[in-house]
């Protein structure tokens, strides 16, 4: 088991191309981190620099308190499971187990050991003897995930390895993952793009956007207090509603639309005339009776998910989109108006310009 520290971690490319930038974070003995982010944000190649695929270009790493920025990846007790499996395909499982044990000399008697434990831990013992090419994917990634298990790693470092699995079959691994950082009670580092498997598998997820850190907390910090617009709108599912808007002279009002003023009930942490954005999640939109912000939503189209409805449409008056989620089967035709509110506590407000959170 191991902590990291990583300070002011950077990675710039030939033709000056910078893909990481002052990259800090405490990573604690046993945590589960997950980095997510768009396409081409940066976490993959942390975790390659992690790993020592990729040279650091400033900053440093330190692994239970030791530099490694100059160690050859073998030597930094790290076992890292792609997206791709990259399981030898003329060897057995079992083999494919074995091999990097072998090539560390550990005796037959301990490689056997560590085999069997693993193949246990993952539920392999009757999938040994085959090829990959006889197993699913599933069970090709658990290979591989054995396959790192054998070593007895500090860290693990896991880049995407659900992404090629069917939905249903991601649900299951995800909760294989979750179980088998339990037992290990290893370090876990995971990139992925999919912000639901950040939310379910984290105890810590790093939000990076081009190249920096949006924001570093719990599952939970991230979806209550998003730091920026931009967290705000990739934590959630629908994305959280964006209202754009002028604030009034008292300070207490929101004008949108050019022609609509939303009472606020309270003073805004924004000088009069800024420009803001204000953030409401579907799920915290309802009835309008009694609300604190009252909006109205012309619908467009309606999502049918069985436990829950989305509604989907612009807001009233304008044409910024607009969605709610309602428990249970709702019908509501295309055209139609939905009087919706939603209490000031469930209210994020961001900076127009900046993105950054006002309240």
């Amino acid at each position: 088991m191991a902590t990291l520290s990583i300070k002011s971690l950077g990675k710039t490319y030939p033709g000056n191309v910078t893909a990481v930038q002052d990259v800090d974070v405490e990573i604690a003995d046993g945590e589960f981190i997950v980095l997510v982010g768009p396409s081409g944000c940066g976490k993959s190649t942390i975790l390659r620099m992690i790993a020592g695929l990729e040279a650091i270009t400033t900053g440093d790493l330190h692994i239970d308190g030791e530099r490694v920025n100059d160690r050859e990846p073998g030597d930094r007790n790290i076992a890292m499971v792609f997206q791709n499996y990259a399981l030898y395909p003329h060897m057995s499982v079992r083999k494919n187990m074995e091999y990097g044990l072998k090539n560390e000399g550990l005796p037959k008697p301990e490689i056997a050991k560590r085999i069997e434990e693993a193949s246990r831990t993952l539920r392999l013992e009757e999938y040994l003897d085959r090829k990959p090419r006889q197993l699913s994917g599933g069970q090709r990634q658990r290979v591989a995930m054995g396959r790192a298990i054998v070593r007895d790693p500090k860290v693990f470092l896991f880049d995407e390895p659900l992404s090629n699995l069917d939905a249903k079959l991601r649900t299951q691994l995800r909760a294989e993952l979750k179980a088998l950082h339990h037992r290990l009670g290893a370090t876990f580092i995971y990139v992925t793009h999919d912000q639901v498997e950040a939310m379910s598998l984290a105890d810590r997820i790093i939000i990076m956007n081009a190249g920096r850190v949006e924001q570093i907390g719990t599952p939970m910090d991230l979806y209550l207090r998003p730091a920026t617009r931009f967290v705000a709108d990739f934590i959630g599912s629908p994305a959280m509603n964006f209202i754009e808007g002028t604030v009034g002279e008292d300070r207490r009002s929101l004008a949108i639309n050019g022609t609509q003023v939303l009472n606020m009930g309270q003073e805004l942490p924004a000088r009069a005339g800024a420009q803001v954005a204000m953030g409401m999640r579907p799920e915290h939109l309802g009835d309008a009776g009694g609300a604190d912000i009252q909006v109205s939503l012309q619908v467009s189209f309606v999502e049918q998910l069985g436990a829950d409805t989305v509604v989907h449409g612009n807001l009233s008056g304008g044409a910024q989109p607009l969605a709610v989620r309602l428990h249970g089967v709702h019908a509501s035709e295309p055209g139609s108006e939905i009087a919706l509110g939603c209490g000031m506590g469930h209210v994020h407000l961001f900076d127009t310009a900046t993105g950054a959170r006002l309240n």
